[in-house]
């Protein structure tokens, strides 16, 4: 297996939830972790978060990854913080649920600018820094609702639109960036809110019908992925939850 130790990586949406919980995994696996939120405050709360409970520090950054011009100023930031990205890790996405036809139209606008134009922007302005490692990956949190026919009920069709594109611009960035490890994670329905190493944390749900995994499940599937040596390329983990013990 390979090692976290010493890794720069980026993470985005890590004011919150499942991205706050990667963020202090990857910490506490050795990583420098630069992490961001929409709000500045929020990246510093996960980063006192992370040194409270890891003891390792990590470094905020706002970013609001529906914008444009603080996508450019947080890359513009990171190339004045670290000389390369080891590893680019795209958590940050808008929700969408209930009916279709009754989304406003500004949240399925905003839906696409974060999950769609954000991640790429954002992957393509980090380039760059990621041509300077000597292993780069990038790994994008999408979600089960991103592949075809997938049963999920309660996301917006909206949502499954942008994870498809989020699962399509991974798919072709893999076969036109070789030398970068391209991994795609999908997730189910998941207990998100979950601090990192807090008693709920450890839980082990029993399987059954309408139970689902937690963010450790997830979380755990993410380590898993990108501490394979090199020659192992997890280029989709889809995760399911099991309804029989």
């Amino acid at each position: 297996m390979g090692t976290l130790n010493g890794k720069t990586v980026i993470i985005t949406g890590a004011g919150r939830s499942t991205g706050r919980a990667l963020a202090a995994a990857l910490a506490d696996h050795g990583a420098d972790v630069h992490l961001s939120a929409r709000g500045k405050a929020q990246a510093e709360d996960t980063c006192r978060f992370i040194k409270d409970v890891t003891g390792s520090s990590a470094t905020a950054y706002s970013c609001d990854i529906a914008d444009p011009d603080s996508i450019r100023q947080f890359v513009s930031d990171l190339k004045t913080a670290t000389p390369k990205i080891d590893i680019l890790i795209n958590s940050a996405a808008m929700w969408l649920s209930g009916s279709f036809e009754a989304t406003d139209d500004d949240h399925l606008i905003a839906a696409v600018n974060s999950t769609v134009t954000g991640t790429i922007l954002l992957t393509k302005h980090c380039l760059p820094l990621l041509g300077m490692s000597e292993e780069p990956d990038i790994l994008t949190i999408v979600s089960k609702s991103g592949l075809a026919l997938d049963g999920q009920s309660e996301p917006n069709a909206a949502y499954h639109a942008t994870k498809s594109a989020q699962t399509a611009f991974m798919n072709r960035l893999r076969q036109t960036h070789p030398h970068i490890r391209v991994m795609s994670v999908f997730p189910p329905d998941f207990e998100s809110d979950l601090e990192y190493k807090s008693s709920a944390w450890f839980k082990r749900p029993s399987p059954g019908t309408n139970r689902t995994m937690t963010a450790r499940h997830v979380v755990e599937a993410i380590l898993f992925a990108l501490e394979q040596d090199r020659i192992c390329s997890v280029e989709s983990l889809v995760l399911g939850n099991s309804a029989s013990g």
